[in-house]
């Protein structure tokens, strides 16, 4: 085999890899926290199993149809933000679909009560650089998901 055989063979090697790690990638979807938990689980990482994942109900942190938060919410999350000041707060807010008359479609609503929810956090003095939107959701939500704010918190890197 001559040099220039090897190098193609090498390159269409490398090229067949990464498309199998796309794949792989793609076929998480909704996924991922299950993912990259039995990944870290896998070469022994102790992050991962740092961290905390919190599931609050939309009913009892929004007001309906609204990004106003109930004082209720505004106390659950502004205790999540003050024992945890210095982790890393990912923030997935459902994008459902509206069940009546709303001044925000769908997509605006989930941003407004992300961005709503990461001012309470700040308040608590959580870094902005510290609070990761998550508005990617798939249709289908996983069993019991539906109407709930997931909050994965996690050690930051390079935090004391």
């Amino acid at each position: 085999m001559t040099p220039a055989q090897r190098t193609t063979l090498s390159f269409l090697d490398l090229a067949l890899i990464m498309t199998g790690v796309m794949a792989m990638i793609a076929s998480v979807g909704d996924r991922h926290p299950v993912v990259a938990e039995a990944l870290s689980d896998s070469f022994g990482s102790a992050s991962a199993a740092r961290a905390q994942q919190v599931a609050l109900p939309l009913a009892s942190l929004f007001e309906p149809q609204e990004a106003r938060m109930t004082a209720k919410g505004m106390q659950a999350i502004a205790a999540l933000g003050g024992k945890n000041r210095q982790a890393q707060f990912v923030i997935a807010v459902p994008v459902l679909e509206n069940k009546g008359v709303s001044r925000l479609d769908r997509w605006e609503l989930a941003a407004a009560r992300t961005a709503a929810i990461m001012r309470v956090l700040a308040d608590q003095g959580v870094a902005d650089q510290a609070m990761l939107p998550d508005l990617a959701r798939s249709a289908d939500p996983p069993q019991g998901a539906a109407g709930k704010v997931r909050l994965t918190i996690s050690d930051r890197a390079g935090a004391n």
